[in-house]
């Protein structure tokens, strides 16, 4: 009987010795599991395997089977030069969005997918995504008009770095959940600060009409 056996912790459920699968010869996507290869971050199986374009590299056996590994990289890099975003700031933008709602191992994403922040389905793809915003310009970067609300089309701009930091400090300010916008009995206003000046809009019937009228008046009074 074998006792050398390497055992696929990251596949455990439940308790009790964990069961080793030998993923030799297995296909996963573009990879071919050659051999195991040792143990990586904690305590985890690792497995060699050769992509499609002839590269090797080592591989944790969940990567594998969920599907989050499933090629040197190269799959990636096709889907980058297809979809022109190679360079592009709405790709390094959209990587970094998709990172923090959905990668637990991204050190913000107790900020974002940790409290339920997410990415509007179909910007899922790149490729979309770049065709809805565009390109930023400058040092602008993608604000969300609500910072407590997820990555959709309504709610996404692209924004300067000081337009965002004013989006910050009021948001802390506003119960309402959105910069500028305020609650007046059953109405709703925009309000926005210039120069030392406040300004505050009519009143309306909801929310969203007072986030518009807000929007409306930072292209007059911040630009």
């Amino acid at each position: 009987m074998r006792t050398d056996l390497a055992y696929d912790t990251s596949l455990l459920r439940g308790v009790g010795m964990p069961k080793f699968v030998d993923r030799t010869g297995q296909i996963f996507g573009r990879l071919h599991v050659l051999r195991e290869a040792g143990r990586g971050p904690s305590n985890k199986v690792l497995w060699r395997c050769r992509c499609v374009c002839g590269e090797e590299l080592d591989v944790i056996a969940g990567s594998l089977v969920t599907g989050n590994t499933n090629s040197c990289g190269c799959l990636l890099k096709e889907k980058i030069t297809k979809h022109g975003g190679y360079n592009k700031g709405s790709y390094n933008t959209w990587r970094g969005m998709m990172r923090r709602c959905y990668n637990e191992k991204d050190k913000d994403y107790y900020k974002y997918g940790g409290i339920g922040i997410s990415v509007y389905e179909k910007w899922h793809d790149y490729a979309t995504f770049a065709k809805d915003v565009g390109e930023p310009v400058g040092d602008q970067t993608l604000d969300r008009i609500d910072p407590n609300g997820s990555y959709v089309p309504e709610n996404c701009r692209w924004a300067s770095l000081t337009v965002q930091n004013r989006n910050v400090r009021m948001s802390r300010r506003n119960k309402s959940g959105i910069r500028g916008v305020l609650q007046l009995g059953k109405k709703w206003v925009a309000q926005i600060t210039a120069k030392s000046i406040t300004y505050r809009s009519k009143s309306f019937d909801t929310k969203e009409e007072a986030t518009q009228e807000r929007l409306n008046m930072e292209k007059v009074y911040w630009t």
